[in-house]
């Protein structure tokens, strides 16, 4: 029920990190955001704009002084307050991504497909004219970037 209706979560020190949305995930996608991106952080400098949108509207991404802004933020909160909201963020991701449905890997067949697009026939053409017979199950959708995010980091992070 956590995943249906997210609660914000306080990480102490007045912080607080909101479930994640897909603004919020876009804006940590447009920032290149460790957290989204599976890379390893080369430092804290790295997570602290992140941090910032977590914690605040993800509309500030739009401003063009979001590290300045993260850093006076950051500057406010303890050290000790890094891994709680990281744990947040996660927690957060996690609940966002328990009720988004995944491809089925089993039901996938032959080679990828190209940027989401149908493979091409093999063999013969088939005439254009005449009936022709309907698909009667439904149809599957492409996977999108951001379902590769569930498989990074993720896991570590419960």
């Amino acid at each position: 029920m956590a995943a249906l209706l997210p609660l914000p979560i306080r990480c102490g020190d007045g912080v607080t990190v909101k479930p994640m949305t897909l603004g919020m995930w876009a804006a940590l996608e447009r920032i290149g955001s460790p957290l989204v991106t599976c890379e390893e952080p080369k430092d804290a400098l790295d997570l602290i704009p992140s941090f910032y949108l977590l914690t605040h509207d993800p509309r500030e991404v739009f401003r063009g002084d979001l590290v300045d802004l993260s850093m006076q933020w950051a500057d406010t909160v303890p050290v000790s307050t890094m891994g709680a909201v990281r744990r947040a963020c996660y927690r957060q991701m996690n609940a966002a991504f328990d009720v988004t449905p995944e491809d089925d890997p089993k039901k996938a067949t032959g080679a990828a497909t190209t940027a989401g697009l149908p493979r091409s026939r093999s063999g013969q053409p088939r005439p254009s004219t005449g009936a022709t017979r309907t698909s009667c199950g439904p149809s599957r959708s492409p996977q999108s970037r951001s379902s590769s995010a569930r498989r990074c980091g993720t896991a570590t992070a419960k």
